[in-house]
């Protein structure tokens, strides 16, 4: 099992390697396919008098002036030729049937270009790779291109062909690096072996016999002359190339096969000793631990420990047990002293509650007094008693510190009806509040203050023509109180925010006392802010959790 998932993690690899191998090679190919594009464009289909010159050559100045233009052409040890159909059978100064680049025309002879590339042109103009016979008799790799009659696309009119491509592609083939009787093979449409790289071999045969039908990509093992090898292509559909690999098996797996083998014997031996060790190891602590397990097991907290103070071991585990054991006499400690607290407590809401005589009385007084106010045909005084009465215990709320946002403004409406009595025709308050918030929790006294601040530092003295807005609303998971004044008096927003940070600024105490609140309760994601509304009012924005009361 182990030796087919090497196999096949060998194969991938080398799939992969094959693949990104045969990109490079491809733009190897398109660089030269985009040339032979452009020199077409550039001298027959853009350029009326360029046909004319390639269709008309029959003086020797003219032949020399193809060579030079087709030479200039030639970059990176690739040649260039073009070979045109003479179609009104024109009569060159010398015999061109020899010539392997530069122009000439195409007759019954190429010059080395097999029959079958003559006769059958690809009038569709798309490029190939075909083998070639070089000027000295040698097999090249040829790019050829049919030239198509610009007046008649189904026409083929001549062949451009670039010569000594292998050139290009060497550098391709060589880049990689494969074992010792490895082959590298490069094969066009026509199963023709472009190139190779490597000590190794293959024939068509065992390409048939190993790969066969198969899709664009992928790898097989086979066995060949005894020896097992690794078969790899990828099949380009561009140029119609396929690269191969052919990689003896043993040459990449053995060395890892053995290696594995090696790490199972070490691990097999580091395991014994490993297991040696442990035994030792639990005998060595096995007694201590019970004997601590039976300590853990006879303690009580609160109760003293017996026989905590026999001599400690000094090794690890006497520092265990000392440890354990110092942690009893910090958990009795901790228990004492939490007994102790919870009887100070007691004390503490005894207090308390003798403390909530005084309020309680308070607000009986204040009852009464409204109620002889009432009687006494005085409803103004009492309204007002009413709502102080309200600010009480609302403020108070018997020692607790938060409310439900109803009772919050509550408090703060008792506190503005109680201000448009002291500064009757002076400012007015609008209160849009949404009803389904008010059942959630708030810090008590958050809202008050600062109607305090938009009547004393804004509307106050503005004869009617001030105005305060106070709203409740729910944005997201928070819920707002929302307060604005038109006040008159220009209201720096720095200096707000910087009064707010200031811990012992003499100004400011109330807004700063609020945000400081608010960001004790629920951390600095929330509180007090200012800012401009569009309207040029200054807008006060309490930002608290949507939560309801525990």
């Amino acid at each position: 099992m182990a030796v087919d998932t090497i196999k096949e993690e060998v194969g991938s690899t080398t799939l992969q390697l094959v693949k990104q191998n045969h990109v490079t090679i491809d733009k190897t190919i398109s660089a030269i396919n985009d040339r032979t594009i452009t020199l077409l464009d550039n001298h027959f289909f853009s350029n009326p008098a360029g046909y004319s010159f390639w269709t008309g050559i029959d003086t020797l100045n003219e032949i020399q002036q193809a060579d030079n233009i087709l030479e200039s052409w030639s970059t990176g040890g690739t040649e260039y030729a073009i070979y045109m159909r003479n179609i009104e059978s024109r009569d060159t100064p010398f015999d061109l049937s020899h010539k392997t680049k530069g122009f000439k025309y195409l007759d019954n002879d190429a010059g080395g270009l097999p029959d079958t590339i003559v006769s059958n042109m690809d009038v569709s103009g798309g490029g190939a790779l075909r083998i070639t016979l070089s000027e000295t008799g040698e097999k090249t790799i040829s790019f050829m291109r049919s030239i198509l009659n610009p007046r008649n696309y189904n026409e083929a009119i001549g062949l451009l062909v670039v010569n000594k491509v292998e050139v290009l592609l060497t550098r391709d083939m060589v880049s990689v690096e494969v074992p010792s009787a490895a082959g590298i093979f490069l094969f066009n449409d026509k199963d023709e072996q472009l190139m190779s790289a490597g000590s190794g071999s293959i024939t068509l045969a065992e390409i048939d016999r190993n790969i066969g039908p198969a899709g664009p990509y992928g790898f097989t093992f086979a066995e060949e002359d005894g020896e097992e090898w690794l078969y790899a292509y990828s099949d380009s559909s561009k140029f119609h190339t396929r690269l191969l690999y052919k990689i003896p098996l043993a040459s990449i797996t053995g060395k890892q096969i053995w290696l594995q083998n090696m790490l199972v014997i070490i691990s097999v031996v580091y395991l014994a000793f490993v297991l040696t060790f442990v035994l030792y190891i639990v005998r060595l602590v096995v007694k201590p631990v019970v004997k601590l397990v039976s300590v853990m097991k006879i303690y009580e907290p609160g109760k003293t420990l017996t026989g905590s103070d026999e001599p400690l071991r000094h090794d690890e585990f006497g520092i265990l047990y000392g440890s354990f054991v110092k942690m009893t006499k910090r958990l009795d400690y901790s228990i004492e002293e939490n007994y102790v607290m919870q009887l100070k407590q007691k004390e503490y809401e005894l207090l308390m509650l003798q403390s909530q005589i005084t309020p309680h009385y308070l607000y009986n007084t204040l009852d009464s007094i409204y109620w002889y106010a009432l009687d006494s045909g005085n409803a103004e005084v009492g309204e007002m008693v009413r709502d102080l009465s309200m600010l009480l215990r609302i403020g108070l709320s018997k020692g607790r510190k938060m409310i439900t946002a109803g009772e919050e403004l509550e408090h703060a409406q008792a506190y503005t009806r109680l201000q448009e009595k002291r500064y009757p025709d002076t400012f007015g308050v609008c209160w849009q509040i949404d009803e389904t918030l008010k059942g959630y929790e708030t810090p008590k006294v958050i809202i008050q203050p600062l109607i305090e601040n938009a009547i004393i530092h804004g509307v106050r003295g503005m004869d009617g023509e001030g105005e305060i807005r106070v709203s409740a609303v729910q944005s997201e998971e928070t819920l707002r109180f929302i307060i604005e004044d038109n006040g008159h008096l220009p209201v720096d927003l720095d200096e707000l925010s910087a009064i707010m940070q200031e811990e012992h600024s003499p100004k400011g105490y109330g807004i700063r006392n609020v945000h400081q609140r608010i960001q004790l309760h629920y951390g600095e994601a929330y509180g007090l802010t200012y800012e401009r509304s569009g309207e040029g009012w200054t807008r006060a924005i309490i930002t608290l959790p949507l939560r309801r009361p525990e």
